[in-house]
């Protein structure tokens, strides 16, 4: 007799949450994309949008300010994460669970950089275990239990399947020391901009954006952003788009296909 646990189904379509990231240098709209986009995904009503906020308050700088799509900004949800609460993953995961018991339909994690590299965070977490052993091994440090359990709870940042979630990653510029044959001498170079992440991380996300210019609510100007990966259909690779209201709503309408 067969295993039921082992078996298989008819393909079909169904209705998906969002897995999208936002990278990005500071300043560069990361945040004001993603309010866009939970707004057309939470399907225009701003109170079910929740936004973890861990830049000191600035989540709430958005708030009734003009939008690219003409109107203000709505009441959505902030939840601050600070440096007393520490940036581990598993803080954000708290948050989320809170958002959701709230009724949240899209969750912005803003940003995640912070569960890698700042206060409380995985690779902070790492320096501290260090610390406890015997010889300062880092690399003992990273099969500590609960370093090892909170990078494995960066994955489950990513996504949820009962609302829609969008992080934000910072990147900076990485420079590298290369040899100039015509000056005859090593010289700094870019090398082109790094996820301040978990290295491989961005792979796992649906849709992976890098932002190009943010938008303007008083230039009307919408956000341009690079596809840097795509399950959806609708975007396309390497390709830069302008998210207007049209591509928003397309992409709630792509993902609410299905059963």
């Amino acid at each position: 007799m067969s295993n039921p646990l082992f078996s298989f189904v008819d393909a079909e379509r169904i209705k998906l949450k969002a897995s999208i990231m936002i990278e990005g240098l500071t300043g560069s709209g990361k945040s004001g994309l993603a309010l866009l986009l939970g707004y057309y995904l939470a399907d225009g009503d701003w109170s079910k949008v929740f936004d973890i906020d861990t830049e000191n308050k600035s989540a709430n700088l958005f708030a009734g300010i003009p939008f690219s799509h003409g109107e203000p900004v709505g009441k959505f949800k902030v939840g601050q994460l600070t440096e007393q609460l520490g940036f581990k993953p598993s803080n954000y995961l708290a948050f989320r669970d809170a958002a959701k018991k709230m009724g949240a339909a899209v969750v912005i994690e803003d940003s995640i950089s912070h569960a890698w590299q700042y206060q409380g965070g995985v690779l902070d977490m790492v320096t501290e275990a260090a610390k406890r052993s015997a010889k300062n091994d880092k690399y003992a440090a990273w099969r500590d239990e609960a370093v090892a359990k909170e990078k494995n709870n960066l994955l489950t940042l990513i996504r949820d399947p009962a609302c829609h979630v969008i992080t934000t990653v910072r990147v900076k510029e990485k420079f590298d020391m290369q040899y100039n044959a015509d000056k005859q001498k090593n010289e700094v170079v870019s090398i082109g901009e790094q996820q301040l992440q978990q290295e491989g991380l961005k792979y796992e996300p649906d849709l992976v954006l890098h932002m190009e210019t943010p938008g303007s609510g008083n230039l009307m100007k919408n956000p341009r952003a690079t596809v840097i990966k795509s399950r959806y259909a609708i975007f396309t690779e390497g390709e830069t788009y302008e998210f207007t209201p049209q591509l928003c709503e397309q992409l709630r309408q792509y993902l609410a296909e299905g059963v």
